[in-house]
């Protein structure tokens, strides 16, 4: 089994649910799904993040007219069903099936046109990025896949490549594991950026802070919280009852 990871990043305005997550820094999403033939892929996402920009992330999943698939300049066209499978106050989780992607510069539709049959993908979102990891069962058509994909990009996005080698993990899937709150999120995020838990750590917590413009005490809870849920989530999945 073989791995190949890339992302693709978005201007503001390129693309009207990316924009969400640009104008929500809290907003995440991770994301699971497999081709059925060249024309059609089926996919669970999870949405977790303030309850407004829930509402609009659903609104726009739930919308024929929104052609989100499409990476080109070119609509594909396509229709399906999408189904709200679970609803909560900082959470969704969307169920997808989509139909007739033949023949647009979309990732699962280029990727049932030239790799072989079976490809996972799974998908996270994230502030500007959208970044993937498809699961395949060989390098078959890797390449056409590559050129095929970063030469039709319409403007706005831009392609990063990752890598390609062997799969030695599986990750439990991306709808696995700890599910922090937004908050939480970020300030973790951001801590592991500015090399808060490096040693010798390159940050102060007063000085992180600072620079997320909340109070200290606040910040120092959030991390907290963030970790215990780490560490919970951790011992249930890993540790021996």
């Amino acid at each position: 089994m073989r791995e190949f990871t890339f992302a693709v990043t978005y201007e503001r305005g390129s693309d009207p649910l990316m924009d969400l997550f640009v104008e929500h820094p809290e907003l995440a999403a991770d994301s699971m799904g497999a081709t059925l033939g060249p024309n059609a892929f089926c996919r669970v996402e999870r949405f977790t993040g303030p309850r407004e920009a829930l509402d609009a992330v659903e609104g726009l999943r739930t919308d024929p007219s929104y052609a989100g698939e499409c990476l080109g300049e070119t609509t594909c066209g396509a229709t399906g069903d999408t189904h709200v499978l679970e609803r909560e106050p900082e959470r969704r989780v969307v169920y997808s099936y989509v139909d007739g992607v033949g023949g647009c510069t979309s990732i699962h539709a280029l990727a049932g046109k030239y790799l072989d049959p079976g490809t996972l993908f799974e998908s996270r979102r994230e502030g500007d990025r959208h970044a993937w990891r498809l699961l395949l069962r060989s390098d078959h058509n890797v390449g056409l896949f590559y050129d095929a994909l970063t030469g039709g990009l319409r403007e706005g996005l831009s392609f990063r490549t990752g890598h390609l080698r062997d799969a030695e993990t599986w990750r439990h899937g991306p709808l696995a594991g700890a599910e922090l709150p937004g908050e939480q999120r970020v300030a973790l995020h951001e801590a592991f950026r500015r090399g808060y838990y490096e040693t010798p750590r390159e940050i102060s917590l007063e000085e992180l802070a600072d620079e997320l413009g909340v109070p200290r005490s606040t910040l120092s809870y959030r991390l907290r919280r963030a970790e215990a849920r780490l560490v919970r989530t951790y011992a249930e999945t890993r540790l021996p009852d």
